[in-house]
Parts: structure tokens; sequence; C-alpha cells
């Protein structure tokens, strides 16, 4: 085994978020594709069939418009969900080397399906790496040294730090969620632009992540009884934190580096189609400056949305939805609004880069012994 070693904060999240960007652009970039060729209700094409097939794709019919672009969102919607895998995964790795890629990409998608998202994934990957260290300074004897790779490390630290997840911040985060998403909801009884502007910022603050989904859920549950002002906030307020991030890398060229900006270019078509996970490195890698200012744009846009009367009875589907609301031009004023506030915003408080240090994959033996 090889010897502990300091590992730095900020190259760990960078090593996961390298591995992570090319899931993200390839899903989002993907997604965009299926909803503007297939439209935006193409993840529901079959919808009234699905329930019965024995798995996802057993009557897809892919050589229909429909059922081909349904495909493509299917291919999008598993990248996805893989996103923050790779992210823990690889945060794990660049603390534990490669007995952190197991337990790291199961307890990550464990993350992405209980709705920690990518914060519960930033988390988990420094507990599973520091974890696995911990394992490297085990005395065993030689029989036991030859397991630990390839069965001690991966079984025990996804034991352990799974049901740490699951015992301590799963449950409590589920009750803490739901609770939020009742108290935005007994909002719309208030001022329009005050749940506009919560909704907004909640869409804003994780990207994918917990609050995000509550927020999105309470929109929804109020758009089911017939209110759908809420439904132009969670959509706008979605869309402003890529959109933001391209127009801040174009206004603050020198403080991003060339893979952000290509990320930021990504982002922004990503940002048109309602995909906020576009902007999850950004929001990974400078979390104190990029999530207040995608927090305040997605507050102003939501807020100008729901204060002069939009309203959305779909629920997803980005730009492809706007012809269909109420007031459809104080939608596109919401999203360039709040997008320049993001752009804006971070463009001005976001640091120049250090020199960059590349993030070199690190060739490790797995100490197997057969």
């Amino acid at each position: 085994m090889s010897q502990i070693k300091k590992v730095g904060v900020m190259k760990t999240i960078m090593t996961g978020i390298s591995y992570m960007i090319p899931m993200v652009v390839a899903g989002g970039i993907l997604g965009a594709l299926a909803k503007g060729f297939g439209g935006w209700e193409i993840g529901n094409y079959y919808a009234e069939v699905a329930g019965s097939w024995p798995t996802p794709f057993t009557g897809m019919e892919p050589f229909t418009w429909g059922g081909f672009w349904w495909g493509v969102n299917m291919l999008s919607s598993y990248a996805m969900n893989f996103a923050v895998a790779i992210l823990c995964a690889f945060m794990a790795y660049s603390i534990a080397e490669r007995p952190g890629i197991v337990p790291g990409f199961i307890i990550g998608y464990v993350c992405t399906m209980s709705k920690a998202g990518f914060l519960g994934g930033l988390l988990m990957g420094f507990v599973i790496g520091y974890f696995i260290l911990w394992m490297k300074t085990w005395k065993l004897p030689k029989w036991g040294a030859g397991l630990m790779p390839v069965l001690i490390i991966p079984v025990l630290a996804t034991f352990v730090c799974g049901m740490l997840f699951l015992c301590v911040f799963a449950q409590p985060l589920a009750w803490v969620m739901d609770v939020f998403q009742q108290w935005i909801a007994s909002l719309n009884g208030g001022s329009k632009a005050v749940i506009g502007a919560v909704i907004g910022a909640c869409m804003g603050f994780d990207m994918g992540g917990p609050v995000n989904k509550t927020a999105s859920m309470a929109a929804n549950g109020l758009g089911a009884d017939g209110i759908y002002g809420p439904m132009s906030a969670k959509i706008i307020g979605g869309m402003t934190p890529p959109i933001g991030a391209f127009v801040a890398s174009l206004i603050a060229r020198d403080k991003f580096t060339q893979t952000e900006r290509d990320t930021a270019i990504t982002a922004f078509p990503m940002g048109l189609c309602f995909i906020t996970e576009g902007v999850l490195p950004f929001a990974a890698a400078d979390p104190v400056r990029f999530i207040p200012a995608s927090m305040l744009g997605s507050a102003v846009a939501g807020a100008i949305a729901v204060g002069m009367g939009v309203e959305s009875m779909a629920g997803h589907g980005g730009i492809f939805v706007f012809p269909a609301m109420v007031n459809p031009m104080w939608a596109v004023v919401a999203l360039v609004a709040g997008s320049l506030v993001t752009g804006v915003v971070y463009a001005f408080i976001k640091k120049k880069p250090e020199e960059a240090e590349e993030v070199e994959e690190e060739i490790v033996e797995l100490d197997i012994d057969l």
C-alpha cells in the first residue's frame, strides 16, 4: 500500500471536477438536442406504456422521430445521474488513490438518488477518501494485505461510509427539505414577487441538489393546484446560473482559465434548455463566490417573472416552452436580467486563477496478490 499523503482541498475538488465535466457536458448537450428536436415533453413520449415494459427500452421505436429523440433524452438522463457519482469517486481517488473509486462511485450515486446532489457528493468524497487513508494504516498479515484492495477496502469503506451517509445525513435532510417545501408553498398567499424570488434563489443554490429539488417540487405542487406562476420561477431561475456563468466568462475573461471558459461555453446552451447542472463545475470549484452570485441572479429572475404575471403550465423545457407561457416577453426580460446579475456579480467577485496546476492522473499499482 502507498504511504499516507497530505492532499489539498482544492486539488481534491478539482480532480473530481476534471473527471465530472465531460459527463455533465455530454449529458447536457444530448439533453438539449433531444428537447430541441423532439420537443420539451420528449421524456414523456412513452409515459403511458413504459410502466408495463420489462426494461425502460423494451418498446422503444428508434426509427421513428419521437422514439429516436426519446432514446437520446434517456442517454442524457443517465449521464446526468452519474455526474455526482463521478465527482465523488474521483475526489476519493485524489485522496486515497484507486481504492477510493468504487466506494466513491457507489455512494456518489446514492447521493444523487437521495436528492443530496453535488453537495452530498462533495462531502462524501472527502469522508470516503480519508476513511480509506486510515484503513491503509492497518497492520495486517500478508494474506490480509493481499485482500485489502479487492475485498476489504471496497466492501468495508462502502458499508461504513454508505451507512454513515444514509443514517446521519439522508433522513434528517429529507425531513428538513419537507419542512422547507411546505414553507415555500405557504408563501403563495403573500407577494407574488417574494415567492418568485424564493423559488428562484433555491433553484440557483445547489444546481440539482436537495434545495433545488425541494423548490422544484413545491412549484410543481402549486402547479397541480392550478397556480402556475411559481412554475415560471422554477424554470427561469434554473436557466439563469449557466447563462450567468457564460456572461461572466465574457466580462472577466482574464479571471477564467481556458478550461473554465470552455465549460462556460458548453453551459450556455444547457442553460437555455433548463439544465442547471451545467454549472456544477463552477459551484464545486468556487462555491463561496459562485453560489451567492447564482442565487442573487436567480432570485431576481424569479421575482420579475412571477411579479409580472408570467405563468407556465409546463414543468420543463427551457426556451422551448417560453412561447406557451403567459406573458412570454416578461419571461425573456426576467431571464436576461437574472443572467446579467449573476454574470456581473460573479465577474466582479471571482479571483484570478493562480498558476494553474495540471491535474495529472496518477498511475497506482493495485497491489493485488492472486
